[in-house]
């Protein structure tokens, strides 16, 4: 078996997957974009370079973007989660809450949208890549509106629909349509009832009020 060459970001050199990385964001990153081994087979890699081979702006961008991701990671408050999480660069409509311990992809936070009412659980996680020894895996990573992410569940580079929910302690990397939930690791995806009948909100008070 022939060794892998070291990857030409680390060897501080012009690198093709940097540059398609590059040109897959700037093309507007409709589909996932996998690198190493599918496009770069005869290449080892490492990360960081990948992401901070390019000019000086870009690479002032990233750390900027890293920066404001982990000051978003490390406050307790869902207001100043929010006030970081937009200047990394996350796309966010309004109310959006983020519950304590609730983190979001510090590589690629620009990639993350969060629509209306979104709501996160305690240490709920939303990533934008996946990455093992052998590929990176990038992709969109999307909550539509009033969409819940559960504590303790990892959404990675993919989408909540509308009033979906990704159930706690779940893990899911498939859609989870407008109005469903998703439950499991990996996630099993269910149909949510349109509503909830009202008396399953009913404790008694009134029964016990008309018998005193």
């Amino acid at each position: 078996m022939s060794a892998k060459k070291k990857c030409c970001c680390a060897r501080g050199k012009p690198c093709p997957a940097a540059d398609k990385l590059r040109a897959w964001i700037a093309a507007g990153a409709k589909k996932r974009l996998t690198l190493f081994p599918d496009d770069f087979a005869d290449q080892e890699f490492s990360l960081t370079a990948l992401l901070f081979s390019g000019p000086l702006s870009e690479r002032l961008v990233q750390h900027w973007r890293s920066f404001c991701s982990y000051m978003g990671s490390r406050t307790p408050f869902s207001g100043w989660k929010a006030f970081w999480y937009r200047r990394a660069g996350v796309t966010m409509g309004e109310n959006v809450y983020f519950s304590p311990g609730a983190v979001l992809d510090m590589l690629f936070p620009q990639l993350i949208t969060l629509e209306d009412e979104a709501v996160l659980g305690m240490e709920a996680m939303i990533v934008a890549h996946i990455y093992t020894p052998d590929k990176i895996v990038i992709g969109r990573a999307l909550v539509g509106r009033k969409g819940l992410v559960g504590g303790k569940a990892i959404l990675a580079v993919t989408r909540i629909g509308e009033k979906g929910v990704l159930a706690a302690n779940s893990y899911t990397v498939t859609p989870i349509p407008d109005g469903h939930v998703g439950i499991g690791v990996p996630a099993v995806v269910r149909k949510r009832n349109a509503e909830v009948p009202e008396k399953a909100f009913d404790n008694g008070e009134d029964d016990d009020d008309q018998r005193a």
